[in-house]
C-alpha cells in the first residue's frame, strides 16, 4: 500500500512540474515557444530574434571538419529553408516577421542532406510559415 501511495505522489509531482522544468526539444521551436516569448519580450519582432534569444546555438559558428566544402566556413554555416524552399542564410531570418512564423527545427547537416538532397556539410534551419 506505501508502494502505491508513493507511486501517486510522484506521478502527481511530475505532472505539475513546470513547463520550463519539463525536458524541451533543443532542435524545435513550437508555435507555444515562440507565442510565449513574444507575450514576454517587447524584442522578439523577426524569426532571428526568436532564435538568437531562445535557441543561439543555431547560430553560432562551428569547426568545419578538414574535408567539408568550402560553404560550410559561412558563419554560421546554416541554411534556411521555409515551407521547404532553400532562401540563402541566417540572414533571411531577419526579414521573417515573427507573426507569420508557426515553427522552427534545426536540422544537422545529416539530417538536413537526408531531408532536402546535398547540403554541403551545413545544417539547416526550417521555418515553417503560418497558412
Amino acid at each position: 500500500m506505501r508502494a502505491v501511495r508513493i507511486a501517486l505522489v510522484t506521478l502527481a509531482i511530475a505532472g505539475s512540474a513546470p513547463l520550463h522544468a519539463q525536458h524541451r526539444s533543443s532542435s524545435l521551436l513550437s508555435f507555444e515557444d515562440i507565442d510565449r516569448l513574444r507575450a514576454n519580450s517587447s524584442a522578439a519582432h523577426t524569426a532571428y530574434d526568436v532564435v538568437q534569444m531562445l535557441r543561439p546555438r543555431w547560430l553560432q559558428k562551428r569547426e568545419p571538419l578538414p574535408a567539408t566544402p568550402r560553404a560550410a566556413f559561412e558563419n554560421p554555416p546554416v541554411i534556411v529553408y521555409v515551407n521547404d524552399v532553400s532562401m540563402g542564410g541566417t540572414e533571411f531570418l531577419k526579414g521573417i516577421p515573427v507573426e507569420t512564423v508557426l515553427e522552427l527545427r534545426w536540422l544537422s547537416p545529416n539530417e538536413a542532406a537526408g531531408r532536402y538532397g546535398r547540403s554541403d556539410g551545413l545544417a539547416a534551419i526550417v521555418v515553417t510559415l503560418k497558412r
